[in-house]
Formats: C-alpha cells, sequence, structure tokens
C-alpha cells in the first residue's frame, strides 16, 4: 500500500511541473493532429507511397499507403515509454526526466514534419 501512495504521490508532482504537463499535452496535440492530417488525405494518396528513406532511391523507398499510419504509431510508443521513464526517474534524476519529456516532444514534432513531406511528395 506504501508502493502506491508514493507513487501517486510522486505523480502528482510530475504532472504539477509546469514544464512536463506542457510538453505533454503538446506531443499529444501533434499526435492528434498526425491523426487527422492522415484521415483528411488518406483517400487521396495513392497506392503506393515514399517512406522508407534511408532506402536507395527508387523503388525500395514505397510503401502501401496503409504504412502512413506507422508515425503516428512510432510517434505515441515513444511519448508513452519516454514518459513511464520520466515518471521513473523523476524523484531520482530530475533533468533525466526533463530530457526524456522534451525528447517526447521532439520526436512528435519530427514526425509530423516527416508525415507532411510524404503527404506533399505522394499527392
Amino acid at each position: 500500500m506504501n508502493v502506491f501512495s508514493s507513487f501517486f504521490g510522486n505523480l502528482g508532482k510530475f504532472w504539477q511541473g509546469s514544464l512536463n504537463s506542457r510538453f505533454f499535452r503538446y506531443s499529444l496535440f501533434l499526435f492528434l493532429a498526425q491523426i487527422v492530417i492522415i484521415t483528411w488525405f488518406y483517400n487521396q494518396l495513392p497506392p503506393e507511397i515514399p517512406i522508407y528513406f534511408s532506402r536507395p532511391w527508387g523503388q525500395s523507398w514505397l510503401s502501401s499507403s496503409a504504412s502512413i499510419f506507422i508515425l503516428p504509431l512510432f510517434s505515441l510508443i515513444t511519448l508513452l515509454i519516454n514518459y513511464f521513464l520520466a515518471l521513473y526517474f523523476y524523484t531520482k534524476k530530475i533533468l533525466l526526466s526533463q530530457l526524456l519529456v522534451i525528447f517526447g516532444f521532439i520526436i512528435s514534432l519530427f514526425s509530423i514534419i516527416s508525415l507532411l513531406q510524404i503527404i506533399s511528395l505522394a499527392i
């Protein structure tokens, strides 16, 4: 019982930090914006879209249009893992906790930029 009370006490302190709550809201907004953008443009996408830019130029860049959901999914998974790790390290290493929160936001930001680039190339 004592473990749960300390966990929820740390959770409250974690969310009261303006940096943590602000970046979480921004990251969540970017994730939702990705979902809205995908649903808005999904019917206009061709059957294959360029998504694997690290591969050699040509056919190896292309994937089915359903693979566009990889970006928001990766963004959400990274966001959740970072926030759980940040919550775990909050009492021990505050700087590491804050860096994890900021990194989650940066991943969401780069993910939406990549999504917009892919859609602009595909349409």
